[in-house]
């Protein structure tokens, strides 16, 4: 693995970010470039109830913007000083405007996205995953990984395969940014509404797949007619320090916002990493 973004926002920073950033840098020998992005119509909203900005108060705005840059110039010190001791490569950018554009353009010269499941760069959406996270998982170049906003260290690592090309294609995606210990488990998992088959689809073809990139690979077949909750269900269930492996977001820019996807279900139920690549 050579270059991975962690986007950050310089007004509310991710601690967890930071410190999946360490843990991937040193457990793969990472480069990883600190990306600080800015959204025109997203602002510092103080917590303090004695401080208090109004929007439309336009004799709060100079307050306003040098309130945020001090914010800003704290993450960035917080970074420094989190890098520096872990001894991690790093490099920072500073993106602003439009933060979406920003990081989709980053994406095409990345191996990998970085990013807190719960960064919105709104005042306003309230939704999880937010509209933010769901256009970067439609719209990146590179495969995403979105986590949980408390670092774990993680010990196994789940494919959801469902037999779909989006599936197999995120299995070789991950494979090729992370050269696994043997410390770390690996399991292969499937949720089928087929009562009566015990087999992976194109079993032999995945089976020559796995077999020479992982030693030893766990195998589960969960029998279930909803398939987005069995998934969750059965992560949480497991109660393990994991991170799931998704083909997910091979969708027009319009259905994706008619259909719910299994990332979805999973960002939502869920309080584990989760690796996202699409074709």
């Amino acid at each position: 693995m050579q270059k991975i973004i962690a986007a950050l926002d310089g007004l509310n920073l991710s601690e967890s970010t930071l410190d999946y950033a360490v843990y991937i840098a040193k457990e793969f020998d990472a480069h990883i470039v600190g990306a600080f992005l800015e959204e025109m119509v997203y602002h510092y909203r103080p917590e303090n109830p004695t401080e208090e900005y109004v929007f439309t108060d336009w004799s709060q705005v100079d307050t306003l913007v040098e309130k945020e840059k001090q914010i800003r110039k704290g993450s960035l010190r917080r970074l420094q000083s989190k890098f520096n001791f872990a001894g991690i490569k790093y490099n920072i950018h500073q993106d602003d405007l439009i933060a979406i554009q920003s990081l989709i353009k980053e994406s095409r010269f990345a191996d990998m996205i970085l990013i807190d499941a719960n960064e919105r760069f709104s005042n306003w959406d309230k939704s999880r995953p937010s509209n933010f996270i769901r256009n970067l998982l439609a719209d990146a170049d590179c495969p995403v990984m979105l986590v949980p906003h408390h670092f774990k260290p993680i010990e196994r690592f789940v494919f959801a395969y469902d037999g779909s090309p989006s599936s197999v294609y995120a299995i070789r995606q991950f494979s090729y940014l992370f050269p696994l210990t043997e410390s770390q488990q690996v399991e292969i998992m499937m949720i089928t509404d087929d009562k009566h088959s015990n087999h992976f689809p194109d079993h032999k073809l995945l089976k020559e797949l796995l077999k020479r990139k992982y030693s030893i690979v766990l195998q589960t077949i969960v029998k279930s007619d909803e398939t987005c909750d069995a998934l969750v269900e059965y992560l949480k269930g497991e109660n393990r320090n994991c991170m799931v492996i998704l083909g997910a977001y091979q969708r027009s820019s319009f259905s994706r916002w008619l259909n719910a996807s299994k990332a979805d279900a999973v960002l939502a139920g869920l309080d584990i990493p989760v690796f996202i690549a699409h074709r």
